[in-house]
């Protein structure tokens, strides 16, 4: 934080932590791609248990199929890794390069599933893309969202007036992308509804990368 060179104090923040929100337009006909296709998966394939508490996880290797639909997806999280790299430093736009690796998994909660506090190691950035909410029950507060809690380790001690040491709380949309750092933990709290709620979990990581 620069000093202040008159007379008037600067007021700054600091620490801040890069997230990107983006909604698809048009995403209808490739989310019931998605879901046919993730459904299909969960009747007949293996399954992982990483942070999912009830619910069911395909294994990490959802980009490796030939669908168009999964196409379509890795093509947009390509171009928002682009948007994300792009980096404003300095008033400047600095242009990050590498080989991109991406890895991704889908999610079906139901009724009361949940997922617990969990990171992403290994990778640099991370990601969720909605296929379907399913039908959440409208009484139900945060129902299903995801929520970020927040790194600062001594941000519990909240200075009056500050919001800090909480959880930032996301009700998505679907076809709606979050995108944010792999290490800030985060959790989805238990969905309440009808039906299922769908999404595409993601990992990706850069080798080989150069800051131009």
């Amino acid at each position: 934080m620069p000093a202040a060179s008159g007379p008037e104090p600067q007021m700054g923040w600091h620490f801040a932590v890069p997230m990107l929100r983006w909604c698809a337009p048009d995403s209808g006909a490739l989310n019931e791609a998605l879901e046919a296709l993730i459904l299909a998966r969960r009747a007949v394939g293996p399954e992982a248990h990483l942070s999912n508490v009830g619910g069911w996880q395909s294994q990490p290797d959802l980009f490796d199929g030939p669908a168009p639909c999964i196409g379509t997806l890795r093509r947009h999280i390509v171009s928002l890794m682009r948007i994300v790299m792009a980096v404003p430093a300095g008033g400047d736009r600095t242009r990050i390069e590498g080989q991109l690796g991406l890895t991704g998994w889908a999610n079906v909660n139901r009724d009361g599933d949940f997922n617990r506090v969990h990171d992403h190691p290994g990778s640099h950035w991370s990601g969720v893309y909605y296929v379907s909410l399913g039908e959440p029950d409208p009484g139900t507060e945060l129902n299903g969202a995801i929520e970020f809690l927040d790194p600062r380790p001594s941000a519990n001690m909240p200075i009056p007036g500050y919001r800090a040491g909480s959880a930032m709380s996301v009700l998505p949309a679907a076809g709606e992308f979050i995108l944010f750092p792999s290490w800030i933990q985060h959790y989805v709290m238990p969905f309440r509804g009808r039906g299922d709620r769908i999404s595409i979990a993601f990992n990706a990581g850069l080798k080989d990368y150069r800051v131009l």
